[in-house]
């Protein structure tokens, strides 16, 4: 996973909090004064956590498991657009022999019915089950960024856990090896975000498919998007498959592999 160092010095000091949420710790940067920024770009994550974990008993994913099959559930409507990019994701990985990005995990079928806030999910199979492990992390990251910025942060940086974001600045990042504990400098990053994912044995992730990258980042201007590709990429026997190379510029991403199984 990532690890997030301090940014450059400047004459201008940096307001720094970190929390445990989405099962990580959220670290968040802006500058000092912006406490409302932070204020906000925390209450964001928050959203998604009461939206979207599957561990929190009235979230929209907990309610959509209680309902009856064909019900509809109305959605906030985060949840709704992050649910839109995961079905095209999933159409857009639905000719890969590996790695399609699937966050019913193929337990049964789904869909979407209405707009915006009027938005409902359906499930069409007593066993369809979500998890959106794959891509609300990055999501949160993405729209905590844009709450900071809407409340006035000239800059902030996001990192939940390995998923991150800059805006406003220039960061620092190094790699933190998680068998042996070691730090290595690896990267500037500047108006953008880098997803991070460690499969390698003895790391805490794990993958549902079969593994071919085992310690990849990928670079995106959204970190959903990186959050997402890092998945999806770390099945893929070849990343210069035609497939491959055509999601990544869909995404204006790079991948780098740091380690294979």
């Amino acid at each position: 996973m990532s690890l997030l160092s301090a940014p450059h010095a400047q004459a201008v000091p940096w307001l720094r909090r970190a929390r445990p949420l989405l099962g990580t710790i959220v670290d968040i940067g802006v500058p000092a004064g912006a406490d409302q920024a932070l204020l906000a770009a925390f209450n964001a994550i928050e959203q998604v956590q009461r939206c979207m974990s599957v561990f929190e008993p009235d979230s929209d994913l907990s309610r959509s498991h209680a309902a009856a099959v064909g019900e509809p559930l109305r959605l906030h409507p985060w949840t709704a657009e992050v649910l839109r990019l995961a079905r095209e994701l999933y159409r857009q990985t639905d000719q890969m022999t590996q790695g399609r990005f699937d966050v019913a995990l193929g337990s049964g079928l789904w869909t979407l019915q209405g707009q915006g806030d009027d938005t409902c999910l359906v499930r069409q199979s007593h066993s369809t089950r979500f998890d959106l492990g794959g891509l609300a992390k990055g999501w949160a990251v993405d729209k905590a960024v844009d709450e900071a910025l809407r409340h006035g942060a000239s800059a902030v940086w996001v990192n939940a856990g390995g998923d991150l974001r800059v805006q406003g600045l220039s960061l620092p990042i190094a790699l933190r090896h998680e068998a042996d504990g070691g730090v290595q400098p690896w990267a500037e990053l500047q108006d953008g975000a880098v997803a991070t994912s460690d499969f390698r044995p003895g790391a805490r992730s794990s993958l549902s498919g079969p593994l071919r990258q085992a310690h990849l980042s990928v670079i995106a201007p959204r970190c959903a998007w990186a959050d997402a590709l890092t998945k999806i990429l770390a099945q893929q026997t070849s990343l210069d498959r035609a497939e491959v190379q055509s999601l990544l510029r869909h995404y204006q991403a790079q991948v780098c592999v740091h380690d294979q199984p």
